[in-house]
């Protein structure tokens, strides 16, 4: 289910008991909303994020070139955390790529090409604002991005929020914290719910599908790489 802004504010003031009180305005209550829902989107992604938020783009490379700007892969701006890249190679089929570590950042430049073989030898780092490729890529390569957006931010009355299993009550709370603490109230109430609403999200977000739980991943057959070769060099 969905919940709107305009909702939100309502609930958040019935909460603190502010409905008739424009001690603290509408913009301002709304910027308290969309913290309160950042709040709440980082504790899902702690969690287990990639349940709940992960999306995917995907970015056309440019032969020789190592750097890419975030900006130009997500161009809405929305980029939060990265989850994994994907090279489309050997026609239609996807090849996982994995990241290097910083002080191996030399490492790769002139070792592997961009085919279904040398392929486990193509590394990727986020590097500030720009992802980095090593080595760089000897032609124009499809490149799938998985990633974690950023939170949702309500604008305007009617944006919607997408209200997992009554999580919004933890946005509605913190909100409401928010507001009695700018009138110096007590909120201890208030806290202990927040607790133990946090306590609850945390517990029943770690696996959506409860038919089958999450295994160990084998971080050397992630590319059949039995056949193609190990990942790790």
């Amino acid at each position: 289910m969905s919940i709107t802004l305009a909702q939100l504010r309502e609930r958040s003031r019935e909460r603190a008991d502010m409905e008739e009180s424009q001690f603290v305005d509408d913009t301002e209550l709304n910027y308290y909303i969309n913290s309160s829902i950042a709040e709440l989107h980082d504790i899902l992604v702690q969690s287990y994020g990639e349940d709940y938020y992960v999306e995917e783009t995907t970015f056309t490379t440019v032969g020789g070139q190592e750097s890419y700007e975030l900006s130009t892969i997500f161009p809405n701006n929305d980029f939060y955390k990265l989850r994994a890249l994907d090279a489309k190679l050997n026609g239609d089929d996807y090849f996982t790529l994995k990241p290097f570590n910083f002080n191996e950042r030399n490492r790769f430049q002139h070792f592997g090409v961009w085919d279904y073989i040398g392929i486990t030898n193509v590394r990727y780092r986020l590097v500030g604002n720009k992802l980095r490729l090593s080595p760089a890529p000897d032609s124009n390569i499809e490149v799938r991005v998985w990633y974690i957006p950023k939170s949702t931010e309500l604008v305007d009355d009617t944006d919607t929020f997408d209200d997992i299993n009554y999580y919004a009550e933890y946005v509605i709370v913190d909100a409401a914290i928010k507001m009695l603490n700018k009138e110096e109230s007590d909120v201890s109430v208030l806290m202990a719910q927040k607790a133990d609403l946090k306590r609850r999200i945390e517990e029943s977000s770690k696996n959506r599908d409860a038919g089958e739980p999450e295994s160990i991943s084998d971080i050397y057959i992630e590319n059949d790489d039995f056949f193609y070769g190990r990942t790790r060099s």
